[in-house]
């Protein structure tokens, strides 16, 4: 009996034994795998150093090298309509005529009064010339006949505005208007566009722009024509934007097939030369409030490092920042969702 009872003890305690066991190696698989699930899978490189030609580009709107808005500057009725959106005008072409009732009024009411003091002066002149009238008689007519041909020079002048001509050769754009419709003063009517070169107005960073000068070599992609053209830089800004802390640079782009239009946006890239330095995938660099930084992994952990953007293209960007080392690592893919000093795992 007390063996069967002291057998009994023995395949408890055991049974105790693997029952502890088994508890502590399940503890340990699921810290394992509680370890396993807390780091972040990441692609990595290792910087180097390199030196690279790079073209700093970024994307705006294309316009004509010269864009006029013409604007209505008397009230009337459209009453002459010469052109449409599309078609080419010649400087001094008329497109636009605008009865404009009081102007015409006044024009007459200043001719009639001009050509009566004109009359009466020629009258006087004679007379006084004879000492038929006074001297004052005399200047009174001149200095009606002065006053009533410069109303009726002020008259012409408001009536003319009633006729809009073009003022460059160009094409025609933004016209949205019909013949006996009203118009209002200040409206605005149409613009001519100059396309014989387009032109696009890029935003550069302060550390760039003594990269570039005037004359500088240029490629422009256009989205809508699905084509790459050459253009040169024609003018830079003196002074930075006070919003943007940007300088504003103009690249004319030659457009003798007229292919180009008005309102296409283009990717620009200026050619900056070769880079001497860390060059990374630009894809690499995150964006945190007013910072760009980059991950590093330092001991198998990340840890963000501030960049500054020395020179840059579509794909490629030379940076500096405390902190990069050549032959440290960086993180390519997963860098949107890694955050500081998280652990992370490298795969390929």
């Amino acid at each position: 009996m007390k063996i069967v009872k002291s057998l009994y003890t023995k395949k408890k305690y055991i049974a105790g034994l693997l029952l502890i066991l088994a508890i502590t190696v399940s503890c340990r698989k699921k810290k394992e795998q509680e370890a396993e699930e807390v780091l972040r899978p990441v692609k990595v490189q290792v910087l180097s150093r390199s030196d690279m030609s790079l073209g700093y580009t970024a994307g705006a709107e294309i316009k004509g090298k010269e864009e006029i808005p013409y604007v209505a500057v008397v009230n009337g009725e459209l009453t002459v309509l010469n052109a449409k959106n599309g078609d080419e005008v010649n400087a001094g072409q008329v497109i636009l005529g605008i009865d404009n009732q009081s102007a015409r009024s006044n024009l007459q009411s200043a001719a009639a009064s001009y050509n009566t003091a004109r009359i009466q002066y020629e009258k006087y002149s004679q007379l006084y010339q004879k000492r038929l009238i006074t001297e004052t008689e005399y200047l009174n007519a001149k200095t009606n006949y002065q006053s009533a041909s410069a109303n009726l020079a002020l008259a012409n002048d408001s009536n003319n505005k009633s006729v809009i001509k073009a003022d460059i050769n160009g094409v025609i754009s933004g016209l949205d208007l019909e013949r006996h419709q009203q118009i209002s003063a200040g409206q605005l009517l149409f613009k001519i566009v100059n396309e014989s070169e387009m032109e696009i107005k890029v935003g550069v960073s302060p550390n760039i722009v003594n990269k570039i000068k005037v004359g500088t070599a240029a490629k422009i992609k256009i989205d809508e024509l699905d084509r790459e053209v050459s253009g040169e830089v024609h003018e830079i800004s003196g002074t930075a934007d006070t919003k943007t802390r940007q300088f504003i640079v103009k690249i004319r782009i030659p457009n003798p097939e007229r292919k180009i239009k008005s309102g296409m946006y283009g990717t620009a890239s200026i050619d900056t030369g070769v880079e001497k330095g860390i060059v990374i995938p630009k894809e690499s660099i995150v964006v945190r409030g007013v910072e760009q930084i980059v991950y590093v992994i330092q001991s198998g952990v990340a840890k963000a490092v501030p960049v500054k953007i020395l020179n840059q293209n579509e794909k490629f960007a030379a940076v500096e920042g405390e902190g990069l080392i050549i032959g440290s690592e960086i993180i390519t893919d997963g860098q949107n969702v890694v955050q500081d000093g998280e652990k992370i795992k490298k795969i390929n």
